[in-house]
Formats: structure tokens, sequence, C-alpha cells
């Protein structure tokens, strides 16, 4: 029989797909069964590898407990291809050629039939066939036979890796936006998968005249403070860990209502009316409607509780399926990070796949009633932040998106929890194909077409997981050849996790009231110190004291002075990561935040 694989120096990605398909075609000429296309039989097959808890829930363990961001590389250019990707592709065609039939499934991302719907081909190690299974619940059907506009091969065997080039750090998973592919191997996380359709779809709704941001999509009804009923498509930008799913997922309740009343002297419920939960990660944000990517919900449950009732509804549902998710004594989920480890942290980031209609609020429909009219950017910090700002000027708006300014959680990777990240636009991993520049910029057209019509998006900032005046020293960093002070905020490590010590942060609750009061016009609000009616402060929110408004304010425990140097630090800063992660922004977004 003659030689199938290339050699080395004659691999390319084009290469890598038409000898995957020789591979294919040689094995069933042979007579030998290549691919179980779309098997009926695949829950059972992942079951042999499950746990099923006692309220007929099912969970699997991943060997690697967050997505593998810093052993990903994006091949934008064939000329880009180092021997090293080359020999990666290579020893996944070797292993392809010598294992058992591929386990395939097919999907579709975006709602059917609307122009961001796109049809992606996962193909998975048949010894992994709940990745093949969970990653089909979170997905439109769509037809095997069909031509798919995207394929991800997934391999979560350690292959003899290389090192990516001029790092220290495995080559594991490689991205192809030109060439519509991503190689996935040595990690069993779910996530690898999700994000790695959900990375070329980004491009693709980019290419469809919308932005694709890592965010979540929320609808309700709400009694304005003039008496007029008003629909609001709300999108909650985030990082995981920063809240995104809480705030997403987030519906009032006649039992969650009895918190507010008693803490806020407020029933929601008597200004809310048909609630609905859209989408919970990646969405499609074109001018005229906001379409979502998925029919389910893979979301961090880590700390859940019954009062986020939604969201408990479906991770306690016998039909959500569990990674890394614990059981307590009596056999049942439980999302405390109190008795499963990863390198003897407990575990911070139990997941699990929602069907959204077990939350009690989805209606079938993943598509927005209307354009999207409140953007909410969870981006926490230790020093500068209020609880919650309103942003006033699109320019303004767009950089707080372009900076993707956040504290990272342990479930983006154990490395860098605590510590102040700039992820560009809460998803640059995500962002190939185009530049995160060219999504800020469309971004920021929407908001500026919007405010000359006379509708414009309201946009707020919220501080909702990081700290009001953490306690901090001031350092000097290197940052291309200048030195800079900058504060650093003092950590300690609570359970082998490092986390702020002091500052204050409002609950999830007083974060709802105020979303709910934001959008009802019932807020009063002041000008920034420092940026004046570019952002407004909350000055009176209907349920909150004066007294919890000042402890949420960070220049109740600075002088201005401190304020303003800590400020005008965070700004360098964040021009040396655009200049990194945005590149080549408009003048008036690269310095909205100028002082």
């Amino acid at each position: 029989m003659p030689k199938v694989i290339p050699d080395l120096d004659e691999m390319t990605p084009g290469v890598f797909k038409e000898t995957f398909r020789k591979i294919i075609e040689v094995k069933e000429r042979a007579g030998l069964k290549a691919l179980l296309d779309n098997p009926p039989d695949l829950f059972d097959r992942a079951k042999l590898y499950g746990t099923q808890y006692k309220n007929g829930s099912w969970n699997w363990a991943s060997n690697i407990w967050s997505r593998s961001a810093a052993n990903t590389v994006v091949i934008e250019d064939d000329s880009q291809l180092q021997r090293e990707h080359k020999l990666l592709l290579m020893r996944v065609l070797e292993h392809i050629l010598a294992q058992g039939p591929l386990i395939k499934v097919d999907g579709i991302v975006g709602k059917p039939g609307t122009k961001a719907s796109m049809h992606a081909r996962v193909y998975v190690d048949p010894q992994f066939p709940d990745l093949a299974y969970r990653w089909k619940q979170l997905v439109f059907d769509a037809p095997p036979d069909g031509e798919p506009d995207v394929e991800v091969f997934v391999v979560p065997h350690y292959l003899g890796n290389p090192k990516i080039p001029g790092t220290d750090r495995m080559l594991m998973v490689m991205r192809f936006p030109h060439h519509n592919f991503t190689v996935i191997t040595a990690s069993s996380y779910q996530g690898e998968i999700k994000k790695a359709v959900l990375t070329h779809w980004i491009f693709h709704v980019y290419k469809r005249g919308g932005t694709g941001e890592h965010a979540a999509l929320r609808e309700f009804t709400v009694k304005t403070v003039s008496g007029e009923w008003k629909r609001i498509v709300m999108a909650v930008w985030g990082l995981t860990g920063t809240g995104k799913s809480t705030h997403g997922l987030y519906v009032w309740t006649e039992n969650n209502s009895k918190v507010y009343q008693r803490e806020f002297g407020i029933n929601p419920l008597e200004y809310v009316r048909d609630q609905a939960i859209k989408n919970d990660d990646i969405i499609a944000i074109f001018e005229d409607t906001v379409i979502g990517s998925e029919r389910g919900a893979w979301t961090k449950t880590e700390d859940l509780t019954p009062e986020q009732e939604a969201m408990w509804r479906a991770a306690m549902s016998p039909h959500a399926l569990h990674e890394n998710t614990e059981f307590d004594e009596n056999g049942y989920p439980s999302f405390k990070g109190e008795l499963f480890q990863y390198f003897g942290m407990m575990n911070r980031n139990s997941r699990s796949v929602l069907r959204l209609e077990d939350t009690g609020y989805f209606d079938g429909d993943v598509q927005s009633s209307g354009p999207l009219n409140v953007a909410i950017f969870l981006s926490p910090g230790y020093f500068t932040e209020w609880a919650w700002m309103k942003i006033e000027d699109p320019a303004l708006a767009a950089k707080v998106l372009a900076d993707g300014r956040t504290i990272g959680h342990p479930a983006q990777s154990k490395e860098v929890i605590g510590k102040i990240r700039y992820v560009a636009r809460f998803a640059q991993p995500f962002t190939m194909g185009v530049s995160n520049t060219a999504h800020v910029v469309r971004f920021y057209e929407f908001l500026k077409r919007r405010a000359e019509r006379g509708d414009p998006i309201q946009v707020y900032m919220f501080n909702n997981t990081g700290r009001i005046i953490a306690k901090y020293r001031w350092v000097e960093r290197e940052l291309d050849g200048r030195v800079l002070e900058v504060p650093e905020p003092i950590l300690v490590e609570k359970n082998g996790v490092p986390k702020a010590v002091g500052g204050e942060r409002p609950t999830i609750e007083e974060t709802e009231l105020f979303i709910l009061q934001a959008v009802r016009g019932a807020v009063e609000y002041k000008p920034h110190p420092v940026w004046g009616d570019k952002v407004l402060i909350p000055k009176h929110v209907p349920g909150l004291s004066d007294e919890r408004l000042s402890q949420l304010d960070p220049t109740s425990y600075l002088e201005m002075e401190e304020f303003r140097r800590l400020l005008k630090a965070q700004i360098e800063v964040s021009k040396y990561w655009l200049d990194r992660n945005c590149p080549n922004l408009p003048k008036e977004i690269y310095e909205a935040m100028d002082f």
C-alpha cells in the first residue's frame, strides 16, 4: 500500500486537510470503518467514562481544568508555519491513521437560517465520546451530509508535542482561520472544543457584517419611571469568573424577590415582566439584531446557590451534563468547591452543559426581539472603579471594550489568579481572521450611529467581582523601556487561591437592583470626578442608602490626588496593552480616558 502521510517539509494546512480525506478513503476502500457518523448511541458510549449522580445527571472529569490559551497558536498565513507546527499536524494525521474510527458530529452555531448560521463539523478521538456528545447538546441540528463551514479535529492525547517556537510552552492547539479548521491535542477539557468552534464563528459573524462578542444575552420588559413598558435587550460582557453567567442568566422570581423586599424595600416583579434568557456565552451583534450562538449553555457553576434560580434549576436538572463538578455526601451535584482538587487547589472551575429550557425562562429563540439597547462590561479592578458606572461617551465605551481589563480567575488559568489583566474585548483568545481593533471599531460605529439617531445604547461598566480600594503598594514596572510606578494589589492565599486584601464589593442582589433601577430611568447620577460627563456615577439608587453608595465609591477612601495618580497609572498600563492587543485604534478611542 502506498504511503499516505506526506513528509514533514511538504506539510501545509491545505495538505493536512487533503491527507485527512485520503486517510478516510484508504480505510473505507479497505472495508474498514473510518468514521462513526453522528452515532445514535453516543450517550451510551459516553456513560462508560462518566459518573451518574443521584439526581440522574452525569459528570465527567477532564485532564486539564481550564482552556489552554497559553498553548494555542493561530496561523493566519502559511508563511508562519514552522517545523514545530508541521510536526504536530503530522502527528495528528499519524494518530488518526492508526486509531479506530473517529466520532463525527455536526452542528449549527448561530440561529439556523439567519446571517449568523454556521455549520461546524467536529471529529473526536473515539476514546472521548463524552466530548462529542456534550458539544452536540449545545448546538443546533445540522445535516450530517451537508458541507461544513469549519472543521475541528480533537485528539486529546499527548503526541510527543513540540514546544511553541521561541517559548518553553507545549504546543497543544492550532487554529487556521483562513483554512477553516482547528486542531486540538493533549486536553480533554470540553471548553477547547466549544471555544474552537466559537472562535471560528466570531470570524464568520464579522464577515457577515456583525461583531462576535464574549457576552451573554438576556431580555425583559421593564416599567419605566414614566409608567411606560420598555423592552430591554441586554448584553453582558466578561471573562470567565467575572459574573457573566451570573448576570446573563439572572431572573427575578417570587422567591428571590423576598430578598429585595427585605433588603431594599422593593419588589422587582412590580416592574418586570416577560423575562427571557437568550444565550450565555458568545453572541453576534448586528446593528438591527443580536443572535445567540448556541441552543444550550456551558457555564461555570462555582459557588452557584439556589438564589440564582434559573441557573440553579438548570444545573440541578437530571439533564445537566457536568464537568469537574463534585458531589455531596448524598451523591448529588455540589458547587461548593470543597472536595475536588486541581494541582492541590480546591476546585474553582466546575462546569455544566445546561438546557436553556431547564432554566424555565427560555422561549426557544436565541435571537433578540429587537436591537441591543443595554451593554454591560464586567471590568473588575482594585483601585479606581465604582461598583457601577454609566458611560456616556461612545469612544470611552469602545476603549473599555478594547482594554478588556479584568482580574484573573482560576477558571482562566492558575497562573493569572488575582492579577490585573488586559484581554482585548474580553475575548482576545477567541479573535482571529481579523484584528480585535476591527471588531472594536465596528462596535464603535454601531454606538455612534445609534446615538445620532436619538436611540443610544445604554453602556455600563461594573466592578462586581473586584474590590473598591483593596490594599495595594506602589511598585516599579518596566514597560517598553519606560519605568512606571504602578499600583499592585496585596494578595494572600486562602485555600490555595490568591485573594485581594480589604476593599468593598457589591452583592449580586445590589448589582441586579442597580440594573433594574438604571434601565427604569430611576437612578440619579453625578459626573465622574476626572472624566466629567463622559462617565456618570450613581448619586442615588432607589432601594440603596446613601451610606451604602458611599461604601462603593473609591473616593470615599482616597484623597483626590491619590485617585488621579492611580487612574493615570491605569491609563498608561492600558495603552501598553492596547499597543499589543488592539493596535492602530482610532485616536479618539485610544486617548478617550486621557486627562
